[in-house]
């Protein structure tokens, strides 16, 4: 019996497969377990990779031509608030569907899925690979990297590889590298006559509900954390007593922030502040504009702190830091330059990333991906993604590649969604692809 598409997409999306380690929630196995059995439906030959605790739904079909393949993942973020419908039941209104993962990334898992029996019905000169990872949305230490050295010891390190990943319909061939930074500072109390107050400040992201810091726009979005640096920058005589805020994790910027400043006045109360939680958050503008080497990046350089954290007397203070480098060295740097008149540093790191993504609009794989788009009538472009996917694990290491996806939005916001028609033509597209790539000589030169 053919693959029903909403059917499909509604029995994943109930599958609870959240990735939220800092509340000790990681995907359950059912998940992948029933990926897995749709694929041998299709007589693909499947292997479940596991890496502490992560599952990877892997199969493969052919053992000729090019070897071409369709990446994905099956985990989610948390669901968080503003949801109008239960985000793990599948809501649908016309084309669009609702529900936690639908775009991101779900909906790709069921193009594959049907492509799977595209393949099967139609099978190709090729090898064809498809994997659903479930740790995208921590970074893929124990999903695409591990599916990477796989491939490579079991001589099936892709030709080709198109990261289901993307979103709208485009062509995504280039992303920045991820570099976290760690900055820790010791408490250091000391005290004031002077009159306190608490000042709330509010994260705004220009049209959109995201607060996913790969989509932050310096010069146009406003981050709670930058806008309170500014504030201290506009009242140079004002210390932080305390600070909290709805801190998540360290690529998402937090809703809102709260200072407890000191104002100095002689005829105030003694009041205690911290000179190093005052030093940090006036640190935060400067910090987030430092300058260093780095390729071009239609993006630009982002530098977002998202998350203070107070531990054992000590303030640790995470950066989702966006650039087309590799040397976190270079920023590390950068930013004890900033700090050094500012803090007292107990520790700073910033770790080099996995590794920017910067593929060729030349290669043959994109060219085929055009030409099949026009003739498939698909409006394309090819761009810039704003977030990192698992295509960082395999570039540089010989095998063309881009990410693509359906048309949706609010990832990673509430009320996600995806263009079921979208899903069907993607499927389609995905498969003319590995045809394309597959024929000799190629129909596109």
């Amino acid at each position: 019996m053919p693959f029903d598409l909403r059917t499909e997409l509604a029995e994943l999306v109930v599958f609870n497969t959240v990735n939220d380690p800092r509340n000790d929630q990681k995907p359950s196995d059912e998940c992948a377990t029933h990926i897995t059995s749709r694929l041998e439906i299709c007589d693909f030959e499947t292997k479940t990779i596991e890496s502490n605790g992560y599952l990877t739904s892997f199969a493969k079909r052919g053992d000729s031509g090019p070897k071409i393949l369709f990446l994905a993942h099956y985990d989610v973020v948390p669901p968080g608030n503003g949801w109008s419908t239960d985000p793990f039941t599948l809501h649908v209104e016309g084309d669009i569907a609702y529900g936690r993962g639908t775009c991101d990334d779900k909906g790709n898992i069921v193009s594959m899925l049907l492509l799977a029996e595209l393949f099967n019905s139609h099978p190709l000169d090729c090898t064809l690979l498809l994997a659903m990872t479930g740790d995208e949305e921590i970074g893929g230490a124990n999903g695409a990297s591990i599916l990477a050295d796989y491939l490579q010891k079991s001589d099936l390190f892709p030709d080709h590889i198109i990261v289901a990943d993307g979103i709208n319909q485009v062509i995504i061939h280039r992303r920045r590298n991820v570099l976290p930074g760690v900055i820790k500072a010791k408490q250091k109390l000391a005290s004031i006559r002077g009159q306190a107050e608490t000042v709330r400040f509010e994260t705004q992201i220009f049209g959109s509900d995201s607060r996913h810091s790969a989509y932050q726009r310096p010069g146009v979005d406003r981050h709670a954390l930058l806008t309170a640096s500014k504030y201290l920058d506009l009242n140079a005589f004002t210390f932080v007593k305390s600070l909290r805020g709805s801190f998540v994790k360290s690529n998402v910027i937090p809703d809102w922030v709260e200072l407890e400043v000191v104002y100095p006045d002689d005829e105030g109360t003694e009041i205690e502040y911290d000179q190093n939680l005052t030093g940090l958050v006036r640190s935060l503008l400067p910090l987030s504009s430092v300058s260093f080497p780095a390729e071009y990046s239609d993006l630009g350089t982002v530098i977002s702190p998202n998350l203070f954290e107070l531990e054992d007397g000590e303030w640790t203070l995470y950066c989702d830091i966006r650039s087309m480098t590799n040397d976190g060295s270079v920023i590390e740097d950068a930013f004890r330059r900033v700090l050094e008149s500012r803090v007292d540093i107990h520790r700073l790191k910033v770790y080099d990333g996995i590794g920017y993504v910067n593929s060729d609009p030349d290669s043959r794989l994109i060219r085929a991906a055009e030409w099949v788009l026009t003739k498939e009538g698909i409006d394309y472009k090819l761009i810039e993604g704003y977030g990192a996917s698992d295509s960082r694990y395999f570039t540089g290491k010989g095998a063309d590649l881009f990410d693509f996806g359906p048309r949706g939005g609010n990832v990673h916001g509430p009320n996600e969604w995806v263009s079921l028609s979208s899903i069907r033509e993607n499927a389609q597209f995905f498969y003319l692809l590995a045809d394309t790539l597959s024929q000799s000589p190629s129909p596109f030169d």
